[in-house]
């Protein structure tokens, strides 16, 4: 039988689910905290609030923004440097020389702790009618019941809750076709698909050539963790597109793009505008960097305004570029690449793995060229997965995922990333929801309907507005 039926269940404790937490807990203690709530976060990792992002130790993972942009509440701009000048030399970390708590760039590790620290004093500030309940487990399914829904544990435990919030984060690219699971067991440690695994790289520094599959962010953060273990040989970086992440220059956006009370309807119009704003940034010398933040503050309006048809076109033609542009790598991280490239030591490869096998203590790597049918084969030590995430949720490999699709709770969005979603409040969009108002999303879940609800600004917005239709909806069923 499920157990004491909680108010809410937030299935998934890393960044957006204790961000989710942190925002209800500070507006129950706003309304003064006399009502009565009961939180549990649903969390296979032992920590929360750290997920994949934040749970990695090397200190050269940093976030890939500055602190002033990384604040947990856009009211209080300074937040996270003040929190990291007063706390982080307890932590082990200062800024590098001549660098600002604003300005810095601080470990991810670090990040993660700040959001734990004010996850345990937003539950101070609420008050003792606030629980606050962490469960170590994995959710496998989710269940309609008279209260509200069941979550299924891995244990066979069923947790009662009133309200969920799915906050599942991410999910790994697994290999692609090119790699079944028999082909992974033979080539055990010489294939790292956890590459923040700092065990998975041990022996690196024998190595002489890595094939990296991929070459964005999560590439880079590969590349250092293989740096760190030792490793000086060479990197060989596999993408379909070969578009290398670039490192974050702090400049200032370019004058405004777009009018928000007059923006484009079509994706050509807003094409359009970028390359004639692209073309008069060339003219005066400027940094093609100042496009992406004058571009990104209108990105909700824009997605939201755009038709299937058009969103489709993006994500088909323009994602990577965009994504290659907006989620650039941070200062430090930006130097060590740079280090990489004059060593020598990266080679870039355009084209898509065919085939991966061991040959001898090395693997062959079967490969593609862009446009190209012929096989070519490259001989590596060791196959890094950088090759991302998946969005898609019919193809994504994941039990709970399969039931939440299966009972009709959720339903993939029309673009094929995520699920159907209220964007302004994330509440679910399903035939199957028991009623409205009781399942709702945060971050990653919501790509299709708030295309950058995976970046921290969005994530923090869309956790406060998550909060606030949750504390509506639970001071309803309280005057009822």
């Amino acid at each position: 039988m499920p157990e004491q039926i909680s108010d809410l269940a937030i299935i998934g404790g890393g960044f957006a689910g204790a961000v989710t937490a942190i925002k209800l807990l500070r507006a129950v203690a706003a309304e003064g905290g006399q009502a009565p709530l009961a939180i549990r976060i649903i969390e296979s990792r032992a920590d929360v609030g750290r997920g994949i992002a934040y749970s990695t130790d090397n200190e050269e993972h940093i976030v890939n923004g500055p602190a002033q942009m990384f604040g947990l509440y856009p009211e209080e701009p300074s937040h996270l440097a003040d929190w990291l000048a007063a706390n982080a030399a307890r932590h082990g970390w200062t800024p590098p020389p001549g660098v600002s708590f604003p300005d810095a760039f601080p470990p991810r590790r670090l990040y993660g702790t700040y959001v734990q620290e004010e996850l345990k004093q937003a539950l101070r500030d609420a008050g003792p009618a606030a629980s606050l309940e962490f469960i170590r487990g994995r959710a496998l399914d989710l269940r309609s019941a008279d209260h509200g829904y069941d979550v299924v544990l891995e244990d066979g435990r069923r947790l009662a809750a009133s309200r969920v919030v799915l906050a599942l984060g991410l999910f790994r690219n697994a290999g692609e076709s090119f790699l079944t699971a028999e082909q992974r067991q033979a080539l055990g440690a010489r294939y790292i698909d956890d590459i923040w695994s700092a065990q998975a790289w041990q022996g690196a520094d024998r190595d002489r050539d890595i094939l990296i599959v991929g070459s964005s962010l999560t590439a880079l953060d590969a590349a250092l963790n293989a740096e760190r273990a030792g490793f000086t040989g060479s990197f060989h970086a596999l993408s379909r597109r070969g578009l290398l992440v670039q490192p974050r220059r702090q400049v200032a956006p370019w004058p405004p793009l777009f009018d928000g009370q007059r923006l484009p309807g079509t994706l050509r119009e807003v094409l359009q505008a970028t390359r004639a704003a692209r073309r008069a940034l060339n003219a005066a010398g400027g940094d093609w960097q100042q496009l992406p933040p004058a571009i990104r503050p209108h990105v909700p309006a824009l997605w939201d305004k755009a038709n299937n048809a058009d969103r489709k076109r993006f994500l088909r033609h323009i994602r990577p570029f965009w994504e290659i542009s907006l989620h650039r790598a941070g200062p430090e991280s930006g130097k060590k690449l740079d280090g990489i490239i004059a060593q020598g030591r990266l080679n870039r490869l355009t084209g898509r793995i065919r085939a991966l096998r061991p040959a001898g203590d090395k693997v062959a790597v079967d490969w593609t060229q862009r446009g190209q049918d012929a096989v070519r084969t490259l001989l590596v030590d060791r196959v890094a997965n950088a090759a991302g995430y998946e969005f898609d949720w019919l193809r994504i490999d994941d039990p709970l995922v399969r039931n939440l699709l299966s009972r009709k709770l959720v339903r993939p969005h029309a673009t094929g990333f995520g699920i159907d979603a209220d964007p302004a409040t994330g509440a679910v969009l399903a035939d199957g929801l028991r009623q409205p108002g009781s399942l709702f999303a945060v971050g990653h879940p919501l790509r299709g309907a708030v295309w950058e609800s995976n970046s921290i600004a969005e994530q923090v917005a869309g956790a406060g507005n998550t909060a606030l239709a949750l504390a509506a909806a639970l001071q309803t069923a309280d005057t009822l």
